[in-house]
């Protein structure tokens, strides 16, 4: 069985920086592996420690510098681990993203049962691109899972969250799950496991290695754009009450009510 998850290199919220072309500039920032894809990561190891002859390549696509969360996912227990690295990739939106990723799987793991991502990414929280993937990649997809019930090379039983309900859903493969919640419980890596991460190489390839034009990929190959981009701010108008407290707070809540 092969299982491939999409996994992204997102930066601390605290430490945004741009480019000149209102896109992030990952090179500047600190980063780290985007939370849900973490959450589609455990999935993956844990169907891995259920059955035998389980694969779980670990897929991203982003700066050199994007290796160290394939180093955590190799770390956490994938057996391969795939780098998508190339300055034309740069200003990808979803749907160029969807593309790169997609071709790239087609590519390099032609055989997959499953692909697993997160719902959404922290620096995007679009929710595009796993159905972006799966209707490139002609597969069915499922979206908004709290639960991974049970999955083998037939078949996945999975747990959907509705607005008002859960509905337990049974999905041949191939199929793409985009998970929504954290599983209860997630293997962190000791330093054995990283050690024995390094005797795996991580696959690099760039746009020359995938089967799309220059004009799919990247800015050229994004419909959509950022418009503005802004650090939302947030202003106080604190008041110091230094005698009388409760009185003050009670004058104050009353003028209030009265606005």
């Amino acid at each position: 069985m092969n299982i491939v998850v999409c996994v992204k290199q997102v930066p601390d919220v605290d430490n945004v920086k741009w480019t000149k072309e209102n896109n992030l500039d990952r090179s500047a920032m600190l980063t780290k592996l985007n939370p849900h894809d973490e959450w589609a990561l455990d999935y993956a190891i844990k169907i891995k420690n259920q059955f035998k002859n389980v694969s779980v390549t670990a897929l991203t696509m982003g700066p050199n510098q994007a290796k160290e969360i394939l180093d955590y996912a190799l770390a956490k227990g994938a057996t391969r681990a795939i780098l998508l690295t190339d300055k034309l990739f740069a200003g990808s939106d979803t749907l160029a993203t969807a593309k790169i990723l997609s071709s790239a799987i087609k590519k390099y793991v032609p055989d997959f049962d499953l692909i697993l991502t997160g719902q959404i990414a922290q620096d995007g929280d679009t929710a595009q691109t796993p159905a972006s993937m799966a209707q490139l990649l002609d597969i069915k997809s499922v979206s908004n899972i709290i639960d991974i019930k049970n999955a083998d090379k037939n078949t996945a039983i999975v747990a959907k969250k509705n607005k008002e309900s859960i509905d337990i859903l049974e999905l041949s493969t191939p199929c793409l799950i985009a998970i929504q919640q954290e599983m209860k419980e997630s293997h962190l890596p000791k330093i054995e496991d990283y050690a024995q991460a390094q005797k795996s190489t991580i696959e690099v390839y760039g746009a020359q290695d995938i089967d799309l034009d220059k004009s799919e990929i990247g800015i050229l190959g994004s419909p959509t754009m950022v418009y503005k981009a802004y650090r939302p701010e947030v202003t106080k108008n604190a008041q110091e009450i230094k005698e009388d407290f409760a009185k003050e707070v009670l004058n104050f809540i009353r003028s209030c009510a009265n606005e």
